[in-house]
């Protein structure tokens, strides 16, 4: 028993390693190397690469954890700002459904409304997007790979950087304040967009404080989840799909 506690300790200590710094400096680098060298065949690999082990650290999670890795029990007096305040809470839930209509649903029901109507796109949106165009996808291969990339993140991110992360700092093997937890695995979370610069680390951050707050409101993974997964395959409707005549880049 006591060997079998001391692997499942080891193997969480090298999951925290491998979230906090090996995959910050490989995403970065991968990213940057994809930004000196675009290519179809490059933003593929990328994807299959990011999906893989984001998959294979998710299963080891699940494994090492069990299902208290998707669930969360927490007690008011463990985090009393937010549970023992009823209006904090529905500050909370208000910001996620402002940012879920402003960025998801408004942009979801321009494109519906113009198509139904037959009125054309023109893709505004998507100059905000020019600056991570080395990442994002073009040609119909790429965008059914980054569709797969956007549900394996709101799974498999979720379940890392919430379900693990929250367990591994607050419950076991240590056993910080809830609150300090939060905001490590946030800035853990954050650390992990690195590729986005300064912004994309600190606007990560912040969507990972909510999402961990969403958490500890519904006690599972599941609305964080759904709602980290949709938000980001919003980014496929700014983006102008491939014209199916034009040959895909190599």
């Amino acid at each position: 028993m006591t060997v079998h506690l001391s692997l499942t300790t080891t193997v969480q200590h090298l999951l925290f390693v491998f979230l906090l710094v090996i995959a910050p400096v490989w995403d970065y680098w991968d990213t940057q190397r994809l930004k000196r060298s675009p290519s179809s065949a490059g933003k593929i690999r990328y994807y299959k690469t990011l999906c893989s082990w984001l998959w294979v650290g998710s299963a080891i999670a699940a494994l090492i954890v069990g299902w208290r890795v998707f669930t969360i029990r927490a007690a008011p007096a463990e985090i009393p700002w937010f549970l023992n305040h009823t209006w904090v809470r529905y500050l909370v839930i208000a910001v996620l459904l402002g940012v879920f209509l402003l960025f998801v649903a408004m942009p979801a029901g321009i494109v519906f409304w113009k198509k139904l109507t037959k009125r054309p796109r023109r893709y505004r949106s998507a100059d905000a997007l020019q600056a991570l165009s080395y990442f994002l996808p073009m040609t119909q291969t790429e965008r059914r790979w980054f569709a797969f990339l956007c549900i394996t993140a709101g799974i498999c991110e979720e379940t890392l950087y919430r379900g693990f992360l929250l367990y591994y700092l607050h419950i076991a093997p240590w056993s910080l304040n809830l609150t300090v937890a939060l905001l490590i695995a946030a800035a853990i979370f954050g650390l992990g967009h690195l590729y986005g610069g300064i912004s994309g680390v600190v606007g990560s951050a912040i969507a990972g404080i909510l999402l961990g707050l969403l958490f500890l409101l519904t006690g599972n993974l599941l609305l964080p989840m759904i709602f980290h997964a949709i938000f980001d395959l919003q980014k496929l409707l700014a983006l102008r799909p491939p014209d199916a005549a034009a040959p895909a880049r190599p």
